[in-house]
């Protein structure tokens, strides 16, 4: 019970979202796992015991991954070795991106696929650094660019959605008595998501320009 009043209060509405996407697409979890600078996080539980072999990697020991390295160099694993690479919120803290998306085009297997859900706008959030957001756009034509096929592409929240989830993130700044205060509003904010939901939103030309990040499922 007070872990789920502890979810709804402090999860971000993107943390919930993304929880909600992992757990949509999790039948896509087979075979052997790269996990990438996936520490568990939300409440999304990894179906580890339901693969052939899972290996989380990171690039600092004190995560205590399996093994320690950089996605832009992934010598570690062979070529045409792996069958699905979790990459959860990985390449905004990626300096050369493009030498990582290279690295896990080499060691997928054919018809390997890949998680890339990617923030955009959210606050900087340095794991050890935040280096960049990419549009929708600059993400398509690297990903063809790279000989990836993306299969299914969801554009994580528009403008009420983000609308909210500012609105949430300063609340949480604020002294202990207002934020309890301003708590009392939660469930005006969690309206606004389902609004976002709407097609009066999201073909709205001038509220669909605003993106709170995407969730991308692509295939080698």
């Amino acid at each position: 019970m007070l872990d789920s009043v502890k979810y709804y209060f402090w999860a971000s509405y993107r943390r919930k979202l993304l929880d909600k996407l992992q757990n949509k697409y999790s039948f896509l979890y087979k075979g052997i796992i790269l996990d990438i600078g996936g520490r568990d996080r939300g409440r999304f539980k990894k179906p580890k015991d339901k693969v052939e072999k899972w290996t989380f990697v990171d690039i600092e020991s004190k995560h205590n991954p399996d093994v320690i390295l950089d996605v832009a160099d992934m010598n570690s694993f062979s070529n045409n070795s792996i069958d699905f690479i979790n990459a959860i919120e990985l390449f905004e803290h990626v300096k050369n991106i493009e030498k990582g998306l290279e690295e896990c085009y080499r060691v997928l297997k054919k018809d390997g696929i890949m998680f890339i859900p990617a923030p955009f706008l959210y606050p900087i959030h340095a794991d050890p650094y935040d280096f960049q957001r990419w549009t929708i756009y600059k993400w398509r034509d690297i990903l063809k660019e790279k000989g990836f096929n993306i299969e299914k592409e969801e554009i994580m929240g528009n403008f009420l959605f983000i609308f909210s989830e500012y609105i949430k993130y300063f609340i949480k700044t604020l002294p202990k008595i207002l934020k309890w205060l301003f708590y009392l509003g939660f469930p005006i904010l969690d309206f606004l998501v389902y609004l976002d939901n709407f097609n009066f939103i999201k073909k709205n030309d001038n509220l669909n320009k605003f993106n709170g990040g995407y969730f991308l499922i692509v295939k080698k």
